[in-house]
């Protein structure tokens, strides 16, 4: 009787750099960078075990990548905005295993209908605030507001921020960056996170 076996299964590169518990340790530190947590609060929020997420925040800490000040008799971890690697962690949180992660798995189911998504706005820039709105761009010919915002919604209530999406047909896109608006071509020229396609998806269904 032969033996079944499964097929690989793909390795994100959260996953090839960092263990599961410490991606959603760094999520919710790095996700969140100008405030602070107390570990129950982190230990909720990663939904992992609190022996793995102590270990995670220790080990973080001994690292210099978070601080850790005393609030009565608790102890509040934040991300180190002076750590050497900080901006590119952040980025690299943001990117993969944090924000970005969960909007692209609300839009997968609309993948095949979005030629480009992006965020852009004070989070691409990194620097955003907790209250800060997650600018999301989709450039689709075939989809409306009312789909991309059922998508969206539950990324929102998961994330803790509202997302708000700006909408274009491809046409409608090259149209204006051709005109030189002044709205798109300030989006186009600032950093983005990109959740689906690239500069070339955009460029291919232009032409």
């Amino acid at each position: 009787m032969g033996i079944e076996t499964l097929p690989p299964v793909a390795t994100s590169a959260a996953d090839a750099l960092f263990p599961k518990v410490r991606q959603r340790v760094l999520a919710v530190l790095f996700g969140t960078p100008d405030r602070s947590f107390y570990a129950n609060e982190v230990i909720a929020l990663a939904q992992s075990g609190t022996g793995a997420v102590q270990r995670e925040l220790a080990g973080l800490s001994e690292a210099g990548l978070l601080t850790v000040s005393k609030q009565g008799n608790q102890k509040h971890y934040q991300a180190n905005a002076n750590a050497p690697v900080f901006a590119e962690l952040r980025g690299l949180v943001l990117k993969t295993m944090g924000l970005a992660d969960v909007l692209r798995a609300a839009l997968a189911p609309l993948a095949a209908q979005i030629d480009a998504a992006f965020i852009y706005g004070s989070l691409a820039r990194q620097q955003d605030t907790a209250q800060s709105d997650v600018d999301v761009l989709i450039v689709s010919n075939t989809l409306g507001y009312g789909e991309v915002f059922g998508a969206l919604e539950a990324a929102a209530v998961s994330l803790g921020r509202t997302v708000n999406p700006t909408l274009y047909t491809s046409a409608d896109w090259t149209k204006r960056l051709h005109d030189d608006n002044a709205f798109l071509t300030r989006v186009w020229r600032q950093p983005k996170i990109w959740l689906i396609g690239n500069e070339e998806h955009i460029d291919a269904a232009s032409t």
